[in-house]
């Protein structure tokens, strides 16, 4: 039987957390026989193949394992483009999971769309499984679309677990992944996205991504030594956009920018506020410039990027000759925590997205 969709899940010392995943994937036998899920063993030290081999034996027609030596995430990524046959391609990463019962709703929805994206909700859970936010996706339901048809604001809050692209698009782009580093999933939520000309939505929530686990990329320990590799995948985002975007043309659609300059600000608070060496203020600094040069408008609109505090760490960055200062990193905890106190226990809707966080 063809497959209808392809799965990725780049593993890498994951066997605390990899039989979960993969037992959120056993789905009815007829949708088994429409999967595909590549594990991608990424040189781990552990047991996670022993494990992701355990799922190969008990279901060959659905599970592949994949062992490599380690190349990070994107290496996992390209790889499994490679060996993917499904009409469809979705990442799941081996420490979070899907919600197993909208799971084989979720195939039976795809085997009636023919579309290159399909966007779904989902949850940030911790490890106990607790719920703490939910994005729900206000786009159109019965019919497809476009991402000219979407708020400018989707590109905030589109990543990688609601994203599920047509694997053909992909092919014909000859889409490869940065390897060799982490963040690289940046690329894939913003490259694919130049040639996506249709879209449908699922509105339920299919994927669960774990937040807050030790030694995850997202873990400030792990941040405060990997703003290198960030700055990396922003330049290769810049890159693309100016080899390939512009900025005044109508052929593309405003994602493209929006994500773009999301990507792109948020790199420049971390750096300005919170984690970053000499050297990687002075790389940011020349990057600035760059932009200046290269994309005007980017330059402009990133100055003019606020919190909701009406305070802008980029224009203040720029203004004192590029220096970090105490003031931008104590406006920066002051920010965060007044976040949290408004935040809590809030059901807070943002277009076009209804966020909800847990009251607990």
């Amino acid at each position: 039987m063809e497959k209808l969709l392809s799965i990725i899940i780049p593993t890498y010392n994951m066997e605390k957390y990899l039989h979960k995943c993969l037992d959120s994937l056993i789905v009815s036998d007829e949708n088994m026989q429409k999967l595909e899920i590549l594990v991608i063993n990424d040189g781990s030290k552990d047991l996670s193949s022993k494990i992701a081999h355990e799922y190969e034996s008990k279901y060959p027609q659905t599970f592949r394992v994949i062992d490599k030596e380690n190349g990070n995430y994107g290496s996992c990524i390209n790889r499994g483009l490679k060996e993917a046959t499904g009409k469809y391609i979705k990442v799941l990463d081996a420490d979070d999971y899907f919600n197993n019962k909208i799971f084989n709703k979720f195939m039976n929805y795809l085997d009636n769309q023919d579309v290159d994206l399909v966007i779904n909700d989902y949850q940030i859970v911790d490890e106990q499984d607790v719920v703490n936010e939910t994005y729900s996706f206000r786009l159109p339901i019965n019919n497809s679309f476009t991402l000219f048809d979407c708020p400018d604001s989707l590109a905030e809050w589109l990543w990688h677990h609601g994203i599920t692209y047509r694997l053909a698009i992909l092919r014909e782009m000859s889409y490869k992944q940065t390897e060799s580093i982490s963040y690289t999933d940046d690329e894939w939520i913003f490259k694919p996205m130049k040639v996506v000309k249709s879209v449908s939505y699922f509105p339920e929530i299919v994927y669960c991504y774990l937040r807050g686990r030790v030694g995850q990329t997202f873990d400030d320990n792990v941040l405060k030594k990997s703003m290198g590799q960030k700055l990396q995948v922003a330049e290769s985002m810049l890159e693309y956009y100016i080899e390939h975007i512009t900025d005044q043309s109508d052929n593309f659609p405003p994602y493209l920018y929006q994500k773009l300059t999301d990507r792109i600000s948020v790199l420049y608070n971390f750096i300005i506020t919170k984690f970053s060496t000499d050297e990687e203020n002075d790389r940011l600094k020349k990057l600035d410039q760059w932009i200046e040069t290269k994309i005007p408008m980017l330059y402009r609109d990133l100055g003019e990027k606020k919190n909701r505090l009406g305070y802008s760490f980029i224009y203040n960055w720029r203004r004192k000759g590029y220096k970090r200062n105490r003031m931008s990193f104590l406006c920066y905890k002051f920010y965060s925590i007044l976040l949290v106190l408004l935040h809590k226990g809030d059901n807070v809707p943002r277009m076009p997205i209804e966020l909800k966080r847990d009251s607990n």
